[in-house]
């Protein structure tokens, strides 16, 4: 019974400690970002081989820092879904692949459908910006470019650390459970086993994701036709921009009436309807109480007439 009551205050103590390092962990780990898209991966420092820190048993070497880039673009072409092939096709050339892609049709304010068009690509890192150079050149206009650049080295490293404390301690819960005497103690070890565990395969999934959404760049492209770019003319006339003025200027129009309207009801009825209230009843009475003494004092007093004889 002794025996079993230290096997469980061990595992206690192995997972209190093993929850306090991954928490200190984490909060060395604050992934910060970065606006470098200039350089694709930039060398980090090695360690020096006197050096003490407690990841160097845990960590392995990094040659390079660990970089997700991404690209969002708004491209105007010549045939929207053949620059979706085009997209598609050279991401393939340089060894990635497809997210996902789509062409919808749209009618534009000249009453014509015109086909637009949406790819995501991922590709290499070190393709990146061979991917993003090339996908401009397909572009008859650039509206927007936007690319970014996210530094996870030092969260990598932090988790590549956690990783090897929290397997640590999976092992020594396992002896300990191979030690257990008692059914309740064996219960007790594997419940911490099992959060050990869980944890373990936390971070190895978000280990994954970091090593492969810095090694795979995702670039995000909106197709527009060009057609649907240029005004619509007819001998230098250009109808829909004539159309446009007419019906803003109705607009503005109607949203003058209807300011007007909503500020004499709003406004206007309520002030004038107190006005009456307050000083024109009052008035009125005291012009008829007035006019009602005038015509009492002007009026004369018939004669009295005699008596017939």
């Amino acid at each position: 019974m002794m025996k079993g009551k230290w096997l469980w205050v061990g595992a206690a103590l192995l997972l209190v400690g093993v929850m306090l390092s991954a928490c200190a962990s984490a909060q060395r780990a604050p992934a910060p970002s970065s606006k470098r898209v200039g350089v694709e991966m930039a060398a980090m420092p090695a360690s020096p081989a006197g050096n003490n820190l407690e990841t160097n048993d845990a960590v392995p070497d990094v040659a390079t820092r660990l970089v997700i880039r991404n690209a969002q673009m708004a491209l105007v072409v010549d045939d929207p879904s053949q620059a979706v092939d085009a997209i598609a096709d050279l991401a393939e050339k340089l060894g990635g692949f497809v997210v996902s892609a789509n062409l919808q049709q749209r009618r534009g304010s000249d009453g014509i459908e015109r086909t637009y068009g949406t790819i995501k690509v991922r590709v290499p890192a070190e393709s990146f910006d061979q991917a993003v150079q090339a996908i401009k050149k397909m572009a008859v206009k650039v509206n927007r470019s936007d690319i970014s650049g996210q530094d996870v080295t030092e969260e990598y490293v932090d988790l590549q650390a956690r990783l090897k404390n929290l397997e640590a301690a999976r092992d020594q819960l396992q002896r300990i459970m191979d030690q257990a005497t008692t059914t309740e103690d064996v219960l007790r070890v594997y419940q911490q086993l099992t959060q050990v565990q869980g944890e373990i395969e936390q971070v190895k999934g978000r280990i994954k994701y970091l090593q492969s959404a810095s090694a795979m760049s995702e670039i995000s492209v909106t197709l527009a036709p060009s057609e649907a770019a240029k005004p619509f003319t007819i001998g230098g006339w250009q109808p829909v921009g004539v159309a446009k003025d007419a019906l803003m200027m109705t607009l503005r129009t109607l949203r003058g009436l209807a300011n007007v309207i909503i500020w004499l009801l709003l406004y206007f009825v309520p002030v004038i309807a107190a006005l009456v209230v307050v000083f024109g009843l009052p008035g009125w009475w005291l012009w008829r109480w007035a006019h009602r003494r005038w015509i009492a004092k002007t009026r004369t007093p018939e004669a009295p007439r005699g008596k017939e004889n």
